[in-house]
């Protein structure tokens, strides 16, 4: 191959976020990352550090403008720095997790060394974790195995909350059909000659009209061979 035609085709793989394998099966999807931070080379630092590793990730320069991507785009994680001009890292956090719940997108807190105070408040507030920025970088390298850990306990939660919302349907249902059944208990007074039943009312009743209005079976009538016998003896005479 061509050295120019073999950059073209590594430049196109690098712009897919869900390729093919050999066989021909899709691989999963990129992962995608909205980085709030005000400083742009800890941003590019982080971005070109987490697309090494598979994710797509954008960049927000602010609180404000973050929030913003958020009402236009779906992202599976955030990250949110601390100090932030418009809104702050907290401030985002607030705003995030106060308009969802546990199965939605979370934020990760990014904090400076020493900030461990801030990093508390933020796991109060709803983050899903943090990590405290050392000066030696470091941070660079725990940065994609805890966004991992952070997205496989969003996804359980999810799995979590739908196994229980099919529990809960499945107990209506089943008080629905419950109410719907009617059973027959008790003595029921019984005409020894005519077989009607007495109601609770003290009238008498058909026995099938008793039964259905007491129950969901359906009588379909016809004559047993000694009451037809009894009825129409000319018709088993020899």
């Amino acid at each position: 191959m061509p050295a120019d035609e073999e950059a073209g085709t590594a430049a196109g793989e690098s712009l897919t976020h869900a390729s093919t394998t050999e066989a021909g099966t899709e691989k999963t999807p990129a992962r995608r990352v909205l980085y709030m931070e005000d400083d742009p080379v800890t941003a590019r630092v982080v971005q070109a550090r987490l697309e090494k590793e598979g994710f797509v990730v954008s960049l927000a320069g602010d609180g404000g403008e973050g929030l913003a991507r958020l009402q236009e785009e779906s992202f599976d994680i955030i990250l949110v720095d601390k100090n932030m001009p418009v809104r702050d890292g907290l401030e985002v956090i607030r705003i995030v997790c106060g308009a969802g719940d546990e199965t939605t997108v979370s934020p990760i807190m990014l904090t400076a060394s020493g900030d461990e105070e801030v990093a508390v408040e933020a796991m109060k507030l709803g983050a899903a974790d943090y990590i405290v920025k050392d000066p030696d970088g470091h941070y660079l390298a725990l940065l994609p195995a805890v966004i991992e850990q952070s997205l496989a306990k969003r996804e359980l939660a999810g799995a979590k909350r739908r196994a229980e919302e099919e529990r809960e349907r499945l107990v209506v249902e089943l008080q629905e059909a419950l109410a719907q059944v009617k059973t027959l208990s008790g003595l029921l007074p019984i005409c020894m000659s005519c077989k009607k039943i007495r109601n609770d009312t003290g009238y008498w009743d058909l026995i099938e009209d008793y039964i259905q209005q007491r129950s969901e079976a359906q009588f379909s009538h016809g004559i047993c061979p000694d009451c037809a016998r009894t009825l129409y003896p000319d018709l088993y005479d020899g």
